[in-house]
């Protein structure tokens, strides 16, 4: 049995392959073909042996050239003027908290006509079938790249000259900071708990062989980590011994500043279970209220220039807050007009439990969600806000006074006579790493309880906050090996001042009651005419009660600070407090003004027997008429049912 030979290749054959056609041919190809005119050459079937396509693509001298065969001859034109040498195959992730899809593209190294190599040229999800989305991006980025081809070639050169060429797998995060692994995103490395992978020239960290993942491009600041012979643990001893020589009059106020900051790594385990405070600095200037910031910001990996200004708008902040993951967004010498806007309480409060807010999207085509991945951090020396619902959300740390002594800092961003060691700061953070969340969580719990059992505080959420900051100062202190002597104690005697100063806070119940003795002595409204004050027996108890038209009363107020918005009453909120305030005694009870021609108004009534504004009034009470009597009565017997 003879057996059967292997088909011979063409050129054992004796027959010539394309590649040979082409250099025999450069000079005159070369000439003439291009993105408008193609070269056309004869060749004898006999002596050439080519793909039995009758079009096909053909990559050499760094071009790509589409080849259409015909019986006797060929035509070439120019497709692209460069070859593809490299493709990374890439995944976007959106680690926003959006929900949104992961996005499938190439990431390609293109190596021109002229020699010219161009790496990561993206070819998006909507360019694999679209050669026009393709040269755009080749047009706005790149010069001397070009392409001329159909949707079927250019699916073609996709199919071709890119799958096959896949050499790696990249996965690319949208947000800087905690990824889902619960490690670290830098725009230079990755942070792992007992290790750290550094980025390559472009940005790549390798996780494993041929699989990478990179922090996606973006126009805010991204946070760098920085190399150094020193531990993070040595840097983290040399920040806080000098926080140690620089506050010694009071070092809580740094600490509870930088633990404030440092507890953002655990921002979204903190929304979950408790609620997370944002962080309001408040003093004179030049009291080291920014300097504090930017040290915060450099443990981070961010720099001075990650700050926003004091004129930022809450939305713009909350933008932010999307886009950086467990980190901290900071605004320096915000102004007092947008602490004090309804925008802000807003805000605070969303952050506070990481609520997202839903905004329309132009032109009605739907609805978008923004979520909140980073907490806030603000300096000013503008007024605080002064509603309750807004400071029970805040951590607010008090400056004022010479306690900063400058002139020994060391973490300054600009000092003449040394290198700024802001940027090793940032090697602290991946020291918390190193510790779970569980013992991060006991240890806030721990110190929770001992607020808790020293400081009173009915509804609680002061003591969480400040215990947020504590736990963060403690967790420097440990890393560090800088113990602070007594500072439990002088935490627990900050945390008694918040509370005082929150508890001391004036609704806007108690806004109204102390307006209205002032308008009375400047001559604005009547008494009698505006409102009355009567004295209500209730079996052994006595009370002074003040009862006015809820309408015209703050038609009055409103009028009085017309110039002043931030002093005016709104109707809704007015009436919300009123209900759930302590001095509240209903809202049902008729009562005839002289101003009223005798007609009764349906009037809200206060005690404000202990008030110290209305002592005077006592005296110059008038008789209740009998409707009111009979009123009185009523309501009297009402409640002893």
């Amino acid at each position: 049995m003879v057996k059967s030979e292997k088909p011979k290749n063409p050129l054992q054959k004796g027959q010539k392959n394309i590649s040979a056609l082409f250099e025999e041919n450069k000079d005159y190809i070369l000439e003439t073909s291009s993105f408008m005119s193609t070269a056309t050459i004869k060749y004898d079937s006999s002596k050439y042996k080519l793909t039995k396509q009758n079009q096909f693509f053909y990559p050499i001298w760094n071009r790509i050239f589409l080849v259409k065969k015909f019986e006797k001859s060929l035509r070439i034109s120019l497709a692209t003027n460069f070859i593809v040498t490299d493709v990374r195959e890439c995944t976007l992730i959106y680690n926003d908290k959006s929900g949104k899809l992961p996005s499938k593209f190439y990431y390609v190294t293109l190596h021109n006509e002229n020699g010219v190599i161009e790496k990561d040229v993206e070819i998006a999800n909507n360019s694999k079938s679209d050669f026009n989305q393709f040269q755009a991006v080749l047009n706005r980025d790149y010069t001397g790249f070009l392409l001329q081809m159909k949707e079927a070639e250019f699916k073609t050169f996709i199919s071709k000259f890119v799958s096959p060429k896949v050499s790696s797998k990249v996965t690319i995060y949208n947000n800087a900071g905690i990824t889902p692994e619960g490690y670290f995103l830098y725009e230079n490395a990755l942070a792992k708990p007992n290790e750290i992978v550094w980025a390559d020239e472009n940005g790549y960290i390798k996780t494993a062989e041929n699989t990478y993942i990179k922090l996606a491009e973006a126009t805010h600041n991204l946070p760098r980590l920085i190399k150094s012979d020193k531990t993070g643990v040595q840097i983290a001893k040399e920040l806080m011994t000098n926080i140690k020589e620089c506050w010694s009059e009071d070092v809580v106020l740094p600490l509870m500043t930088l633990g404030h900051m440092v507890m953002a790594l655990f921002y979204d385990d903190f929304i979950k279970r408790y609620g997370a405070p944002t962080l309001l600095l408040y003093g004179d200037t030049g009291t080291g209220k920014s300097t504090l910031v930017v040290v915060g910001l450099s443990i981070f990996g961010l720099s001075k220039d990650a700050m926003t200004s004091g004129g930022s708008t809450a939305k713009s902040s909350e933008y932010f807050c999307s886009r950086y993951n467990c980190m901290n967004v900071c605004i320096d010498d915000v102004r007092g007009e947008i602490l004090n806007s309804s925008s802000f309480t807003v805000l605070v409060k969303n952050m506070y439990k990481g609520v997202k807010r839903t905004r329309m999207m132009n032109y009605g085509q739907g609805v978008d969600n923004v979520y909140t991945c980073s907490p806030l951090a603000y300096s000013t020396n503008d007024p605080l806000p002064n509603l309750k619902e807004v400071i029970n959300r805040l951590n607010v740390i008090e400056i004022f006074g010479k306690k900063f002594q400058a002139e020994k800092f060391k973490y300054h961003e600009l000092d003449n006579a040394n290198e700024s060691k802001l940027p090793e700061l940032s090697l602290i953070l991946p020291e918390f790493l190193k510790y779970k969340k569980e013992s991060i969580i006991d240890m806030y719990e721990r110190n929770f309880k001992v607020l808790e059992a020293n400081v009173e505080d009915t509804q609680r959420r002061v003591i969480n906050n400040i215990a947020y900051a504590y736990t963060g100062a403690q967790m420097l202190s440990y890393i560090s090996g800088v113990q602070f002597e007594g500072f439990e104690d002088k935490v627990i005697e900050f945390a008694k001042q918040q509370v005082e100063r929150y508890e001391n806070i004036k609704t806007v119940v108690d806004r109204v009651l102390a307006e209205i003795p002032i308008l009375y002595s400047l001559g604005y409204i009547v008494r009698d005419s505006h409102f009355k004050v009567v004295i209500v027996e209730n079996g052994n108890n006595r009370e002074l009660h003040l009862r006015f038209h809820k309408d015209t009363m703050l038609a009055v107020i409103n009028r009085y600070y017309m110039g002043d918005k931030k002093k005016q009453i709104d109707e809704n909120t007015f009436l919300s407090y009123a209900k759930n305030h302590p001095r509240y005694r209903g809202n049902n009870h008729t009562v005839r003004y002289n101003s009223s021609n005798g007609k009764g108004l349906g009037s809200m009534c206060f005690d404000v027997t202990d008030m110290p504004e209305y002592e005077d009034f006592q005296y110059l009470l008038t008789a209740m008429t009998a409707e009111e009597l009979h009123e009185n009565i009523k309501q009297h017997l009402e409640k002893e049912m």
